[in-house]
Parts: C-alpha cells; structure tokens; sequence
C-alpha cells in the first residue's frame, strides 16, 4: 500500500514539474497534438507499462498522473 501511494505522489509532483518547466521554456508551447505529458495518450502509455511489468502500483502513477494533468489545465500550462 504504501508503494501504491509513492507512486502517486511521485507521479504527481514529475508531472506538475514537466508541465510547468515545458510551460515556461516552450512559451504556452505545451498545447495541442505536440504537447508533452499531457492527455490520455500519455495516461494510456503508463498503464500499458503497469500491464507489462504486471505492476499493480502503475495504477497509484495513473492516478498521480491524472490528478496532476486536471490542475495543470486549471493553470493553464496545457
């Protein structure tokens, strides 16, 4: 359990680092098809590697990631 919630966490906190650096260096360059670490594709590419490695504490990533995705929209940095 405790794995499962590090993975979120840390997931959480890369995800809303690489969303706000891209922010700043790209100018506003994070959006549409080209934007990085953004979006379902990138939801789905983690759990494919959750699926592969047959790693149940993917699923704490998924939701990390998730959550830091929805308030990198709210910022603005998508």
């Amino acid at each position: 359990m405790f794995e499962l919630i590090l993975y979120a966490i840390g997931f959480f906190l890369i995800t809303l680092l690489f969303q706000y650096l891209l922010h700043r260096f790209r100018k506003n360059g994070n959006r549409g098809k080209g934007a990085i670490w953004v979006g379902r594709s990138a939801a789905i590419v983690i759990c494919v590697m959750g699926i592969v490695a047959k790693n149940i504490n993917y699923l704490g990533a998924v939701l990390g990631f998730l959550m830091a995705d929805e308030i990198g929209k709210k910022m603005g940095w998508q």
